[in-house]
């Protein structure tokens, strides 16, 4: 978990100053850590939460593995954090605005130990109205890699490996990127209509049922089962 205090803000649904207290006090009772980050004013930097000693505990960790996840806490370089929060964004959107069933990342040994198909999704979520892999675009893949993803992804559903695995299931590869230049370049490389693309501003900014995944046909909506509602905290 790493969260900023925007994304907190937004679990929440509190006023700044709220979440700012409430995690002054998750800090300092050990449920939550930071990490600071260096913005562009020398004077100023922006934490990143993580889980505390005690949350990390109350999450049914192992005690002797909890120096070691905050060592690679403070360890990634900036690059790779941006891209680790932009996921979360992503997390955030589909759990807070439908029901998820399940959520399996990069990091989880399936990908590896079970598929094999060549890729390593930033997520494959599984929520109200069907299933998608994430992709999270930042422009630092050229095209040889993109293509070699694409392509990857392509002949893992029509091999069928995909649906042997996840039967009953959608396929769908959503690549939330940058920019709207970004999308047409992508939309360029690829040959499926089952790879839907989206800008991360309108991806966060618009309703997650909302129309606006450019694919090779035009655009289309997630089939989302409902609005969730999110309740305030008292």
């Amino acid at each position: 978990m790493l969260l900023t205090r925007r994304q907190i803000e937004r679990v929440f649904t509190l006023p700044t100053n709220s979440t700012n207290k409430v995690l002054q006090w998750l800090v300092s009772d050990k449920y939550l850590n930071r990490r600071f980050r260096a913005d562009t004013f020398g004077h100023f930097q922006t934490p990143v939460y993580y889980l505390g000693e005690l949350g990390w505990h109350m999450a049914g960790k192992p005690a002797d593995a909890y120096k070691e996840y905050r060592v690679q806490i403070h360890k990634r370089s900036e690059r790779t954090l941006d891209h680790a929060l932009s996921i979360y964004d992503v997390y955030l959107k589909f759990l807070l605005e439908s029901e998820v069933k399940r959520i399996i990342n990069s990091d989880d040994k399936l990908w590896q130990e079970t598929i094999d198909f060549g890729n390593l999704p930033d997520a494959w979520i599984q929520f109200t109205g069907g299933e998608a892999f994430v992709e999270v675009d930042r422009e630092t893949e050229n095209k040889g890699v993109l293509l070699k993803k694409f392509e990857n992804y392509l002949r893992f559903e029509q091999s069928g490996r995909y649906h042997s695995l996840f039967p009953g299931c959608s396929f769908r590869v959503l690549f939330v990127t940058t920019r709207e230049e970004r999308v047409e370049y992508l939309e360029q490389l690829t040959t499926s209509d089952n790879t839907w693309f989206c800008t991360m501003e309108e991806f966060l900014r618009e309703k997650l049922n909302h129309a606006h995944w450019f694919t090779l046909r035009g655009f289309y909506a997630l089939p989302i089962a409902g609005q969730k509602e999110v309740q305030k905290l008292q």
